[in-house]
């Protein structure tokens, strides 16, 4: 297991802040390396995490689809910082490990991802990198495939290959009052059934099970975890003609 490194929200400020503050000439010698993916790595720790993310990468890249991008990077990185190998969910959900890994081991695939700044940032886009608990990058993909982790790999992308993009931050978001693993393992082995699958819809069922979550412990319900799901999405309809 890598010794897991650590970097501030003021360390990763600092870093983007000397980004923003190059020269023009220098931002593009900068970026051009991220884009030939030249990047030094300090710690040879991260090595073999960086190598196999970075492939399945440019294997995903090659499809121009940014979801699948988000799916496959997920899944390598999960793989590589799983809780079996020692990667806790205390250190899964520790930001300082996460800006590290932005700032200093994935730089560049971050900054491809998301190369347009959001609104106040100057050239980086600061949640994605560290800001933002719930928007850095590399830590919403490996929550999502844990949350919505199937047993394997080969599983879990079958459930979860015909999502898009903004499920990831649905999904991510609307937690409620905590992560429900098992519920929300089984809400999204139960979605990849419907076929008229949309993001709309998907807001829907996230919206009404917090709702239910807020008098009803799924866990508790008859059937369980697939019962409740299965009255959660006839409550609403789904896989029927309509939602109501």
């Amino acid at each position: 297991m890598i010794s897991m490194k650590k970097m501030t929200k003021a360390q990763a400020k600092e870093f983007v802040d000397s980004v923003d503050k190059l020269s023009d000439v220098a931002f593009v010698d900068l970026t051009a390396l991220w884009h030939a993916h030249s990047i030094t790595i300090e710690n040879p720790d991260y090595e073999e995490l960086r190598r196999k993310v970075l492939d399945a990468y440019e294997e995903a890249a090659a499809t121009n689809d940014g979801y699948q991008i988000d799916l496959d990077v997920g899944l390598c990185l999960f793989e590589m910082l799983s809780p079996e190998k020692g990667f806790t969910l205390v250190m899964a959900n520790d930001d300082d490990i996460w800006r590290y890994l932005s700032c200093k081991i994935f730089p560049d695939i971050t900054y491809e991802r998301y190369p347009k700044p959001a609104k106040d940032d100057i050239r980086l886009n600061k949640k994605r990198f560290y800001l933002h608990t719930r928007r850095i990058w590399l830590k919403t993909l490996w929550w999502y495939v844990f949350l919505a982790w199937q047993g394997d790999t080969k599983k879990t992308r079958a459930v979860l290959k015909d999502f898009g993009t903004d499920t990831i931050s649905d999904f991510i978001e609307r937690t409620g009052q905590g992560y429900r693993v098992l519920l929300y393992r089984q809400l999204m082995r139960s979605y990849a059934t419907v076929e008229n699958k949309s993001s709309d819809l998907f807001n829907v069922i996230q919206k009404q099970n917090l709702v239910n979550c807020r008098t009803v412990e799924p866990g508790l319900v008859e059937g369980a975890e697939q019962g409740y799901v299965d009255s959660l999405f006839k409550q609403l309809s789904v896989g029927e003609e309509h939602v109501d």
